[in-house]
Order: structure tokens, then C-alpha cells, then sequence
């Protein structure tokens, strides 16, 4: 009995389909290693094993989308103000209420008044609304002379994408959890998915805080206002000798009023001291004036 060998034709078809076989499997395999680390593992280090893992159920945090650009630039704006002034504590009031007119208000103050002819000083950390911010800093030059003005700029777009794209992320994260939790079947999945919750829901917080924060920077910006008093040397005229005449009337007059609070109790002191010799003095002359 002869055994059928099979047809040409049908040898050529199956030889195809083995071919097309072959080269979608080693397109499967490439396509896994390409997902898998280089120790076999998973790439995406963020996936989350749900309840019901020993079955095989995993839960895997979306990849966050960077995709999506701002139609506009988000910034972060810093300036500096070197102000001169008569008054430097009435000008940083008036600096003061500029910021909270337009808006914004104010995060430090420290104010120096002149001691010991020293010059008097006041500075000042102002947030103002960025789409103002120039605006006032036109404004600084009625308060004072302005001696200097610096604004920086610095591009914050890619990190407003890259924390909005996280919380979207986790956000859809912990909604999974949610749900999980709700239909867990045993004591061991419940307890999985409340840790995977609570871990989650820091992530998240945390996430929510400094995309609050990076917003606030955003939409508020930092200028740095130093105001110092006018020179007294660079007064000049009429009007400078007068004002220098009058300022060493007032320290004279101050001097001389210091020491005369600061001789009160010595003059007390002598007048006491006075009044008792004197007092001796004529009690020794009555007992002499008896004796004779």
C-alpha cells in the first residue's frame, strides 16, 4: 500500500500559511519585549495590583497624556524695586496699598526706622497680579525715586502639563480603587485595595498641593520693593543748608534733653547729701551756742 504524498499545490499553501504564521508570532514577541524592562519586567512601574490579584487582576495607572499644549506660555514672574525716598515708611505704606488696590497683597514687611543718624529703610515682599505687574511697577515711581527695576520671567509650561497630566492619572486611579473596594469578595482583596487606596490618595493630595501652589505663582507675582531715605549730602541749596541747620538743632535739643533726664537723680542725690551737711552742720553750732 502507498502512502499519498500531497500536491504541489497544496504544499505551497501550507508552506505560506506556516511563513505568515512564523512572522506574526515573532511580531508578538518583539511588540512584548519592547513593554517589558530589561529584567523582564513590566515598564510601566506604576501599576497597581487590585483585589482579586492572585487571579490574575491587575490595575495599571494610565501613562500621563503630554500630549495636550497651553494655547498660551505660563509663567512665573519675579521682580525687584530700588526706591529712594524722603519718608521710606510712608513710602512703603503707600507701596503697600498700591499692592492690595490692584488686587494682590503683601508677604513680608520690614520697616528700619533711623537710629543713631543712620539712614532709615524699609523693604517689602509684594504679590501682585501678574497681567499687572507692570502696570505697577510704573506706579513705583510716584511713591519715590526709582533707582532700579529687574523682571524675570521664567517658563513653567512644561511642569503645569506634567503635574495637571499626573492628577488626571491618578485621579482615574483611585476611581478604579473606589469601585474595587466596593466588590471586594474577601477580607485579603478589602485590605489590598484600602492600601492601594490610601497610597494613592496621598499621591493625589500632594499632586492637588503643589499644582495649587505652582497656580499661585502663576497667577500672583513676587516683586521685592527696597526702599532707603534720601541722601542728606545730596540736598543741596538753600533748601539742604536749612534742613541740615535744622536736623543738628533737633539732635542738640535731644542730647541736651537725655542728659539732663539722665542728671535727675544724681542732682537728687547731691541736693540730699547738701541738706543733711548743712542740717549737722547748724545742729553743731546751737549745742556750742548753749555751752557758752
Amino acid at each position: 500500500m502507498r502512502t499519498a504524498l500531497p500536491r504541489p499545490a497544496t504544499l505551497r499553501s501550507f508552506l505560506a500559511v506556516l511563513c505568515i504564521a512564523g512572522v506574526l508570532t515573532a511580531a508578538g514577541c518583539a511588540t512584548r519585549a519592547a513593554e517589558l524592562g530589561p529584567g523582564g519586567e513590566s515598564r510601566d512601574a506604576s501599576a497597581v495590583t487590585a483585589p482579586g490579584a492572585d487571579s490574575g487582576i491587575a490595575l495599571s495607572e494610565a501613562a500621563p497624556a503630554r500630549s495636550q499644549v497651553p494655547s498660551t506660555r505660563e509663567d512665573v514672574v519675579n521682580a525687584t524695586v530700588s526706591l529712594v525716598a524722603d519718608d521710606p515708611i510712608a513710602a512703603a505704606d503707600r507701596a503697600q496699598d498700591l499692592a492690595e488696590q490692584r488686587g494682590g497683597r503683601v508677604d513680608s514687611r520690614t520697616d528700619s526706622p533711623s537710629v543713631d543718624d543712620g539712614p532709615a529703610s524699609a523693604s517689602l515682599t509684594l504679590r501682585v497680579p501678574a497681567a499687572e505687574v507692570d502696570a505697577a511697577l510704573d506706579e513705583f515711581g510716584t511713591i519715590g525715586r526709582v533707582t532700579a527695576v529687574g523682571v524675570d520671567r521664567t517658563d513653567v509650561t512644561d511642569q503645569v502639563i506634567d503635574v495637571d497630566a499626573r492628577i488626571a492619572a491618578l485621579d482615574a486611579t483611585v476611581t478604579r480603587l473606589r469601585d474595587l473596594l466596593a466588590t471586594a469578595s474577601s477580607t485579603a482583596d478589602l485590605l489590598a485595595a484600602e492600601t492601594a487606596l490610601a497610597d494613592r490618595q496621598g499621591e493625589l493630595d500632594s499632586l492637588r498641593g503643589q499644582q495649587q501652589s505652582l497656580r499661585e505663582r502663576i497667577d500672583l507675582a513676587a516683586v521685592s520693593v527696597q526702599i532707603t531715605e534720601t541722601d542728606t549730602a545730596s540736598r543741596g541749596g538753600i533748601g539742604g543748608a536749612f534742613a541740615d541747620g535744622w536736623d543738628a538743632l533737633l539732635r542738640s535739643l535731644t542730647a541736651v534733653g537725655l542728659f539732663l533726664v539722665a542728671a535727675v537723680p544724681w542732682v537728687v542725690l547731691v541736693a540730699v547729701l547738701v541738706g543733711l551737711v548743712i542740717g549737722v552742720s547748724r545742729l553743731r553750732r546751737r549745742r556750742r551756742a548753749r555751752r557758752s
